[in-house]
């Protein structure tokens, strides 16, 4: 018995010996690791956001279309290039940059950018986006401020393109103006969303808004209309239950009959959150607004991953998070008495509409 052990004993230790001398060896051969502090340590693992360094001879065309001249296709094209800048990019860049009203012509453009050989098109608008899309299946495409690309047949869907093109939705932030009703009017319980019945857009959007609000647990309850006649009925109907606040998606007949909704709102002291700025200003209480800078900022990183970082636009998701203001009207403010706390006076800008006056 004691023979076994001490055999035992005896392979334990040449083991031992001979695992000592590999090990000796492994290290003397192997590079030795920087001495790293625990901060560069962490540093190290993050994965950068910007590449530090382009290689010189690494160029790229961008043909850039921007279908229209309003103001949130400008801030597009202003917030892509302000962040290719930022990036460092631009002298790695030609950029070709067409803005056309008409649609023969913008459609031509985009064939001529494609004949000239560009290695990607910023398309800004859903006219130009989809021109483009049809035009070439081939060339990357990053496009914004388009409000539903998987609705509009662009993408396969919003989390997989499956195409060659991604890009940035200018969806209406209805959650975040449902949200504001809380931060602005914190005795509210019910809402009431106003919008015409033909009008997909403003109906998706009247739906959210709905499902946001009963998330707050308010009474949210939905008035599709189509005619002059059923505004009246359901602003009677919401004098009636005494609804809280009303809420105005962007739509073109809701616009063209504002001026009657407002009347009633400041008459019976009833709020109206609305769907953008613009509407605002007619005399709605607030708006979360979109900011089309930083969906142009947003695009272009998109199209940094693609060209410089080698990422397939199928397999990049369609980006709806960007940068939104949170606008209060002043003079609806004072016609309907609302006194904000200082909370919310903090997380929105109150705007004055007669100076513009």
């Amino acid at each position: 018995m004691k023979k076994h052990i001490v055999l035992i004993m005896n392979i334990v230790l040449v083991a031992a010996i001979i695992g000592a001398i590999v090990f000796t060896v492994i290290r003397a051969v192997s590079p030795k690791p920087a001495d790293t502090s625990p901060t560069e340590a962490a540093a190290a693992s993050e994965t950068p956001t910007v590449s530090s360094t382009i290689p010189d001879g690494e160029r790229y065309k961008i043909g850039i279309i921007q279908h229209g001249t309003g103001e949130n296709s400008s801030n597009c094209y202003a917030g892509y290039i302000s962040q290719l800048n930022d990036r460092g990019l631009l002298s790695n860049i030609d950029v070709v940059y067409i803005v056309e009203n008409d649609d023969e012509k913008c459609i031509s453009e985009i064939q001529r950018l494609v004949d000239e050989g560009c290695d990607l098109l910023y398309t800004i608008g859903p006219f130009a986006s989809k021109r483009a899309a049809k035009i070439t299946s081939d060339i990357p495409i990053v496009f914004a401020a388009v409000d539903d690309p998987e609705e509009a047949g662009l993408v396969e869907s919003n989390e997989s393109p499956g195409k060659n093109i991604t890009g940035v939705s200018s969806y209406t932030p209805c959650f975040e103006q449902i949200d504001l009703i809380p931060v602005l009017l914190p005795k509210a319980k019910s809402v009431a969303a106003v919008y015409s019945s033909t009008d997909e857009a403003a109906v998706r959007q009247a739906i959210i808004a709905c499902w946001e609000a009963e998330d707050f647990e308010y009474t949210a309850e939905r008035y599709p209309i189509n005619n002059k006649s059923g505004l009246k009925k359901a602003l009677e109907d919401i004098k009636e239950k005494d609804t809280d606040v009303i809420y105005l998606p962007i739509d073109k007949f809701i616009s063209k009959n504002i001026a009657t909704i407002l009347d009633f709102s400041n008459s019976n002291g009833i709020p109206v959150i609305c769907g953008n700025e613009k509407m605002m200003k007619q005399g709605c209480l607030a708006t979360c607004e979109i900011n089309y800078t930083s969906i142009g900022r947003k695009s272009a990183d998109l199209s940094y991953d693609i060209l410089f970082g080698k990422k397939d636009p199928a397999t990049l998701p369609v980006i709806y998070k960007y940068d939104c203001y949170n606008l209060v009207n002043k003079d609806a403010l004072d016609k309907l008495g609302v006194k904000l706390s200082d909370i919310a006076e903090q997380n929105v800008e109150i705007v004055d509409y007669s100076e513009d006056e």
